[in-house]
C-alpha cells in the first residue's frame, strides 16, 4: 500500500465512522514517521484518538499489532489504566486502532511546567497505578497472542550476557572494570537462583517515561504498549528511575513509595538494583553509539554527561538500594 492509498484509506475508516480528525491527515504523507496519531471528534462531539502505524518495517509492525491486541483485552476487561479500545484492525499491511481520547497532559510537560515538582497526592497515584497494573492477569489466550513469556525480560543472566559479551562487552569495557562487570554477574546470578525473584512477575510497560504517562487531575494513564511484555515488577518504575537524569526528587519519592506497596518491599529493592544496573549497562552502550556519530561539539558534551550519569549510576547498584537512591 503506497502513502497515497494510506492516506485515502485512512480517510474512509475516519469518514465510516463519522469522525473529523485535529490535525492534517495529509501528515500521514511524511515516510519519516513510525506512526500517525489524532484527536478526532464524532458529530455528537465526543472525543477518540486514531492512531495507523506506517511503515512497513515487520518488527515495529509486530510490536503495533500487540499494542491494538492489548487495549482490545483491556477494553474488555474494563481496566482504567488504559484508554478504552473502540475499533481497530490489527491484520493490516497498515495496522489502525481507534480508543477513547483522554484529556490530560504528559507527564514531560507537566514536569516542565512545575519545574520537576510532583505533588505528593500525584506520586501516590503513580505508584498505585504501577503497582495495580503490575498485578493484572492475562488469559493464557492473550499471552499467546501478544507472545508474552516470563524469560526475555525476567532473565537477568541473559541480558546480562547479551550486553557484557562480544562487541557491546568491548565498548562497556572502556567505561568500567572488569571487576565491575564481575560483580555485577555474581550479584545476578545469586538473585536469579532465589525463589522470590521467579515469583514476582507481572504485566510491564516494557518503554515506560514520561512520554507516555498522560496526567489527568491526580491520576494517570498508560500509554503506547506496544512493548508489553512480563517482567519483574521492578522494570518499570526502575526504567523511569534512570530515564529521568533530571535528579529531581519526586523519581526517588516515586520509587520509595512502590517499594513500600510490595508485599516484600526487601526483595523488590534488590529487583530494583538489578534492573537499574542492566538498564545502566543498556544506556552506556547506546549512548556510546550516540556519541560516535556525533559531529557537534555541545551536542557530544551533552552524551559524555549522560554516560557519566549512568557509570555512576550504575556503580551505585552494585551498592544496593540505599546507594542508588543517594545518587539523586
Amino acid at each position: 500500500m503506497t502513502r497515497s492509498t494510506l492516506l485515502k484509506h485512512v480517510r474512509s475508516i475516519l469518514a465510516k465512522r463519522g469522525l473529523t480528525p485535529d490535525a492534517d491527515v495529509k501528515e500521514i504523507l511524511k515516510h519519516q514517521r513510525r506512526f500517525f496519531r489524532t484527536r478526532c471528534v464524532d458529530a455528537k462531539g465526543k472525543q477518540y484518538t486514531f492512531k495507523v502505524y506506517l511503515l512497513t518495517v515487520p518488527t515495529t509492525r509486530h510490536d503495533f499489532q500487540h499494542e491494538i491486541a492489548f487495549y482490545h483485552f483491556a477494553g474488555q476487561a474494563h481496566y482504567t489504566q488504559f484508554p478504552r479500545w473502540v475499533a481497530g484492525d490489527r491484520n493490516l499491511a497498515h495496522p489502525w486502532i481507534l480508543y477513547n481520547y483522554i484529556d490530560g497532559d504528559l507527564l514531560t510537560a507537566y514536569l516542565h511546567r512545575r519545574r520537576n515538582h510532583v505533588p505528593p497526592k500525584l506520586i501516590a497515584s503513580l505508584a498505585h497505578m504501577l503497582t495495580q497494573y503490575g498485578k493484572l492477569q492475562i488469559p493464557v489466550a492473550t499471552r499467546r497472542l501478544l507472545h508474552l513469556n516470563a524469560h526475555r525480560a525476567s532473565d537477568f543472566t541473559a541480558r546480562f550476557r547479551l550486553y557484557s559479551r562480544g562487541k557491546k562487552g568491548q565498548v562497556l569495557r572502556t567505561y568500567l572494570t572488569e571487576a565491575e562487570l564481575e560483580v555485577a554477574a555474581r550479584i545476578i546470578a545469586f538473585h536469579q537462583t532465589e525463589k522470590h525473584t521467579q515469583r514476582q512477575l507481572g504485566i510491564s510497560h516494557g518503554d515506560l517515561s514520561t512520554n507516555n504517562l498522560l496526567v489527568e487531575g491526580n491520576r494517570f494513564a498508560v500509554l503506547d504498549w506496544e512493548h508489553v511484555q512480563i517482567a519483574s515488577p521492578a522494570y518499570d518504575v526502575a526504567e523511569i528511575w534512570v530515564k529521568e537524569f533530571s535528579h529531581a526528587p519526586w523519581r526517588n519519592k516515586l520509587v520509595k513509595r512502590v517499594t513500600a506497596l510490595q508485599p516484600d518491599p526487601a526483595a523488590f529493592a534488590n529487583l530494583f538494583a538489578i534492573e537499574t544496573l542492566l538498564f545502566c549497562l543498556r544506556d552506556i552502550i547506546l549512548h556510546d553509539r550516540i556519541i560516535h556519530r556525533l559531529h557537534h561539539r555541545r551536542s557530544k558534551t551533552i552524551i559524555r554527561g549522560l554516560l557519566t550519569y549512568y557509570v555512576r549510576t550504575y556503580r551505585a547498584s552494585l551498592r544496593g538500594f540505599t546507594a542508588i537512591m543517594k545518587t539523586s
